[in-house]
């Protein structure tokens, strides 16, 4: 039988990590699931999972399958599957994902777009 409840993130098969006391300055791309526990300032795209570690802090653009916010992104997120913030997660810009996850306690600044991949935004009727 198929298993379809979510992973936790440390179930995942991460396949990079950003570690703490990393920073990068610039656009990272990923085929596979990507953890920053350090600092990004770029873009960051994945075909797979992002996940902001309790640590991490993001200044970027996040586009990925599923994105997973236990740290402080400063930026707009498009996950294509889901998207979930943590109670201890901090999320300044716009969010746009078919399912998302907000836990009691977090801080969101911005607009929250729920709607699937497939779905055309209002501006392009």
């Amino acid at each position: 039988m198929l298993d379809v409840r979510k992973k936790s993130p440390s179930e995942m098969d991460i396949k990079t990590v950003v570690g703490p006391g990393t920073v990068i300055n610039g656009d990272i791309t990923s085929e596979g699931s990507l953890r920053i526990e350090g600092e990004v300032m770029g873009k960051i795209n994945s075909k797979d999972t992002v996940v902001i570690h309790d640590n991490g802090k993001v200044k970027a653009e996040i586009r990925a399958q599923q994105v997973i916010v236990s740290g402080e992104v400063q930026g707009n997120i498009f996950a294509t599957e889901r998207l979930e913030i943590t109670s201890s997660g901090k999320v300044i810009g716009d969010i746009t994902a078919p399912r998302v996850s907000i836990a009691e306690g977090v801080v969101f600044e911005g607009k929250c777009t729920m709607k699937p991949p497939s779905a055309p935004s209002p501006q392009q009727k």
